[in-house]
């Protein structure tokens, strides 16, 4: 009886399959081929097209330039939009800043931050960081160096020396940016 079983499904099986393939599969898609694929069911993709055309009976690799071109025009207005005015360095530098202040402040006047903040500061501070690099066109050995000097690892500190480093990295940054005073005049005038 198993054996009978198993050979009508396979039978049943094999016979579907031409079906299938032709894009008539039982209620699967629509029964128009709408789909690609055996089934034509969600998921199953566009009909296959010969190669060198498209669905449409055009050139495929006019198509593909044409893909390619879209993809690039949007990564040129991503890094048109990603691109920041010195102004707007600025200001989100002043606002960090605050932040960083505000934080160290406290820590100095004994309040206890969370003990998980180290790795928020830390990372602010990273950020920071970050930010002078762009801001000012810092180059890798100087950005690497800086980056040396002012993260270490964040279990060695508390959070409230986490918030004093971030509030003196400022102050760092101040020093940095009279001493570089040709820069930054360049930068603010673009």
């Amino acid at each position: 009886m198993r054996k009978t079983i198993i050979t009508v499904a396979t039978v049943l099986a094999l016979a579907a399959s031409p079906a299938l393939a032709q894009g008539h599969g039982g209620g699967h898609g629509g029964g128009g081929g709408g789909g690609g694929g055996p089934g034509g069911g969600m998921g199953a993709g566009p009909p296959i097209s010969p190669p060198g055309q498209d669905r449409m009976g055009g050139n495929a690799s006019g198509s593909a330039r044409d893909i390619a071109a879209q993809r690039g025009a949007f990564g040129r207005d991503f890094a048109q939009d990603r691109h920041m005015t010195a102004a707007e360095h600025q200001a989100m530098a002043q606002e960090r800043r605050a932040l960083a202040i505000q934080y160290a402040q406290a820590a100095r006047a004994g309040r206890r931050l969370p003990a998980n903040a180290d790795r928020d500061i830390r990372n602010a501070l990273k950020d920071d960081i970050d930010e002078w690099r762009d801001q000012f066109t810092v180059g890798r050995s100087e950005w690497q160096a800086m980056r040396d000097q002012w993260i270490a690892d964040r279990k060695s500190l508390t959070p409230e020396q986490w918030a004093m480093r971030r509030a003196d990295w400022f102050a760092a940054r101040d020093r940095w940016i009279a001493a570089h005073r040709d820069r930054v005049q360049d930068r603010d005038n673009d």
